[in-house]
């Protein structure tokens, strides 16, 4: 019964640190495509044309945007990676999860500490962390390691929605909980996203502090949980 009751609260820690992470990219995804030069955070299959289109045009200046995000990106996997080799489940989980708050709090102090941000080289910085922090989410995904559930663009979650609940209707079965979840979750990138496109007019302040809120919420989770004494 402990056993059960233990593996219940792992999972809804889980699904919830899934979830506040998945928001967590669809506001970093709207926000740098709205106001840091049409780049996208976590994106790097879109990051990777618009650099090829610019470049191919001979933009140097704007190929230079897609380029830092992507430079970032890998960077944040790298770094993500380095921090995690050798920590247990939890403690790498909790490591990833504080290394992307911190990311995320400089892309805040360096939103907030210039006038415009989206102009001049701050531009450059700002889509740089912002690209680290997914790329180091990304590693904290796989660590938490459910199939199909990136949290970091959902093309693969899509198809394998897709997928299951064609495979699913082909014959006559319920939807697996797998497939439950990843419908959940992409439900929560899309109203993340709706939710940042009503306020990037006005808002855009908040959309630069809603990330940082998010992974930290989702750091206390973890936290507690360990606390709890649960394994990782």
């Amino acid at each position: 019964m402990a056993d059960a009751t233990s593996s219940k609260r792992r999972l809804v820690r889980m699904d919830l640190t899934l979830a506040l992470l998945t928001f967590v990219s669809s506001i970093m995804d709207v926000l740098s495509f709205l106001a840091l030069t049409n780049v996208f955070a976590s994106g790097m299959t879109g990051n990777t044309a618009l650099l090829g289109i610019a470049a191919g045009q001979g933009q140097i200046l704007t190929a230079s945007h897609p380029a830092a995000a992507l430079a970032g990106f890998v960077l944040g996997v790298a770094c993500g990676t380095l921090l995690s080799r050798r920590a247990s489940h939890r403690v790498g989980l909790m490591g990833l999860l504080g290394l992307e708050a911190l990311c995320l709090g400089a892309f805040c102090a360096l939103w907030f500490a210039f006038e415009h941000p989206a102009a001049g080289a701050a531009v450059y910085f700002l889509i740089a962390l912002s690209a680290t922090g997914m790329g180091i989410q990304a590693v904290a995904a796989r660590r938490i390691n459910v199939p199909g559930i990136p949290t970091v663009v959902f093309t693969t979650t899509l198809t394998n929605i897709v997928m299951a609940a064609t495979d699913a209707v082909a014959r006559r079965a319920p939807l697996s909980f797998d497939t439950k979840r990843m419908i959940g979750l992409f439900a929560i990138y899309i109203v993340g996203a709706t939710l940042a496109g009503a306020l990037a007019s006005r808002h855009l302040e908040v959309l630069a502090v809603l990330p940082l809120i998010a992974v930290l919420s989702a750091l206390a989770i973890e936290y507690g949980g360990n606390g709890q004494g649960q394994p990782g």
